[in-house]
């Protein structure tokens, strides 16, 4: 995946990428979770399930793990360059599992008990729908670093050209929600919610300044 200075070397590195792409995974399965909740309950009213908030439970330990060992590959590497880098990758990474587990919470606190209507849905819809590709990419954008670093960095560019979509998409969602007659518990927890994919749209963005410092030193 990474590369250091122009070259693979050792096993510190591969031992470090191996575990970053498994924590890529884990984030990215997580996100899925939550995407796929929001289509289910637009389109079907479905509530979520216990299995899918235990599941992304467990996705969002495994994160943990997965965190730990990283830290601890890096704290141990002593020839591994873009060290600084790599650790704040796998901190905006957790952000991402981080986020989906509480996303999660919150839309399951108030599914069953609402579902939008008209433009309200349309843009919550186009939300879910960003917020799993703005993951997606993230995780695009660090496994082209090794293969092709200006596929990388076009991956960086689509990130940080879906943050400003969302922050759209957000103050839309407010100028439908806030006037409706809704109960304010509901609204509250809406608000929650669509914070929470706002926020980790944001470390994504984070994250792709990260992955471009990193581009750089790669191409010297």
């Amino acid at each position: 995946m990474v590369l250091d200075n122009g070259r693979f070397i050792t096993s510190e590195l591969a031992n470090v990428t191996h575990l970053l792409d498994e924590h890529f995974r884990v984030a990215l399965s997580a996100t899925k979770i939550v995407a796929g909740a929001i289509a289910d309950w637009l389109e079907a009213g479905k509530m979520i399930s216990d299995e899918d908030l235990q599941k992304i439970t467990g996705l969002e330990e495994r994160g943990d793990e997965l965190k730990a060992a990283i830290l601890h590959e890096l704290a141990s590497a002593n020839t591994l360059m873009q060290r600084e880098d790599l650790l704040r990758l796998v901190h905006y990474n957790d952000k991402l599992v981080d986020g989906a587990e509480i996303a999660c919470y919150h839309l399951a606190a108030f599914v069953n008990r609402w579902t939008p209507e008209g433009p309200l849905r349309a843009k919550i819809a186009e939300l879910g729908q960003k917020y799993l590709e703005i993951v997606t990419q993230q995780r695009e954008a660090v496994r082209y670093l090794s293969l092709d670093i200006e596929k990388s960095l076009a991956k960086t560019n689509d990130i940080c050209s879906l943050e400003k979509q969302i922050d759209i998409l957000m103050r839309e969602i407010w100028a439908h929600l806030y006037p409706s007659d809704l109960p304010i518990a509901i609204i509250l927890r809406v608000r929650d919610f669509v914070n929470m994919l706002e926020e980790v749209s944001n470390f994504a963005e984070d994250a792709a300044n990260t992955i471009r410092g990193i581009s750089l030193t790669l191409n010297t």
